[in-house]
This record gives structure tokens, C-alpha cells and sequence, in this order.
């Protein structure tokens, strides 16, 4: 009889002994879907800010994008002639969990004249690696110039100083087609990469980049365009 009760016993002890594994196993689980679930967020909204065209696409096409992503809806204004919307992404859970730094996608749209003016994406993480800013890859796209800005060299710039953990692209309606997909063309992986990284704007707008070391070069920083700036960089290819 205590032989049986026994058996019973370490039969009751090994569920219990696997449980721990168990819940750590469904957690690990739980936390790859959630950073897929935001990751494919962030690039649906991407898709279809980079499907809108400055000074064509009209209060409506802002409407059905606002529409689409009602979950990541931070703001919303419209009226007959003007609207601006603006969607967040972060990831908030395993920022908490310090599985990885705060990061966030971030995108905002504005129309008037019955048209998009402006369309700002923003790719952040809070790598700590400059005390006043966040690595970031930054894309915004004008209609007309604001007159804080002057104007811009050229239709696609970079408007960046070399050394900074992050990159801003400024575009206006006369950039080619392919400086345009450079300047949208976001590695969304800083967005639930865990541990550390992503400390180089290479990490976010990994093109762009590459066309930003061409025009240093072309300014005179030297054969790889960065000088001694980003001594990592070896990485960005």
C-alpha cells in the first residue's frame, strides 16, 4: 500500500516539475507572436504610407489609411480641406520586461488643399549611445519646403549631422522613384530586436545610408564618406 501511495505521489510531483518549463516555454511563445503581431503593425502602415503620393493623394486615400489602422490611431483631425493623422507602434511589453530598449514606429501624415503635403516615418530605440537623441532612422517628405528649412540642396537630402546615432532624410515631390524607395526602405528589425544593437543609422535605413556615405564622399570626407565617425560601420553593408 505505501508503495502505491508513493507512485501516486511522484506521479503528483512531476507535473508540478514541469510546469516552471511549461510556463516559461508558453511566455517565450506569447512574446514571439506579440513581436510578430507589432512588427507586421508597423510594416502594414509603412506599406501604405509609401503607397501615398505628396501633393496627389487626396483627403480621402488619409481617411481609408486611418480606416485601415484604427490600432495604432494616435491622432486624428479632418475636415473638408485639411487633415492630419498620425499611428504608433511600440514595444511596450518587452521594453518592460528589459528584453530590449524602448523603441517605436512612428508615421504622420498631413493634407490640405484637399491633398497629402507632408508624410513624416520614424523608426526609434532608446540605445542610450548619445545622450540627447535616440538611434533613429527618420524620413520626411515635403510638398513645399517649410521656411525653416531654406531650401534644400537637392530633392533627396540628408539632413544629418555626421556622427549622430540617427539619420533624417528630407525629400521633396521632385526625388526619383528610387531615391524615394530608399528614403521608405525602414529595416523594421530595431523594433523587437532584443538585447542591444541598433546603435548606427545603418541599422534603420540601411540604403539611405549608403547614399548619405556616397555624398559625404563627394564633400570630402574621405574614401568611405564618415571620416572617424561610426567606427562600428564595418557592419553596414
Amino acid at each position: 500500500m505505501t508503495e502505491v501511495s508513493n507512485q501516486i505521489v511522484d506521479s503528483r510531483r512531476f507535473p508540478r516539475w514541469m510546469a516552471l518549463p511549461l510556463v516559461l516555454l508558453f511566455g517565450a511563445f506569447g512574446l514571439a507572436i506579440y513581436a510578430f503581431a507589432i512588427r507586421a503593425s508597423a510594416e502594414s502602415i509603412l506599406k501604405d504610407i509609401f503607397a501615398l503620393k505628396v501633393g496627389v493623394s487626396s483627403i480621402a486615400e488619409v481617411k481609408a489609411l486611418a480606416a485601415r489602422h484604427q490600432g495604432a490611431l494616435r491622432e486624428w483631425h479632418y475636415d473638408n480641406q485639411e487633415c492630419v493623422v498620425s499611428f504608433e507602434v511600440d514595444n511596450t511589453c518587452l521594453s518592460r520586461l528589459k528584453l530590449e530598449p524602448t523603441a517605436r514606429f512612428r508615421a504622420h501624415v498631413e493634407a490640405d488643399d484637399g491633398t497629402v503635403s507632408f508624410i513624416e516615418v520614424a523608426l526609434l530605440r532608446d540605445t542610450g549611445v548619445f545622450p540627447t537623441s535616440d538611434s533613429a532612422g527618420i524620413t520626411e517628405e515635403y510638398r513645399n519646403v517649410p521656411e525653416y528649412l531654406g531650401s534644400l540642396p537637392t530633392p533627396y537630402w540628408f539632413r544629418t549631422p555626421v556622427g549622430k546615432p540617427y539619420l533624417r532624410v528630407a525629400l521633396t515631390t521632385q526625388a526619383s522613384v528610387a531615391q524615394r524607395e530608399h528614403a521608405y526602405a525602414y529595416s523594421l528589425e530595431c523594433l523587437t530586436k532584443l538585447g542591444g544593437g541598433c546603435d548606427l543609422p545603418c541599422d534603420y535605413l540601411p540604403m539611405a545610408w549608403h547614399d548619405w556615405q556616397a555624398e559625404l564622399e563627394k564633400q570630402g570626407f574621405g574614401v568611405g564618406g564618415f571620416g572617424g565617425y561610426y567606427p562600428n560601420r564595418s557592419r553596414c553593408r
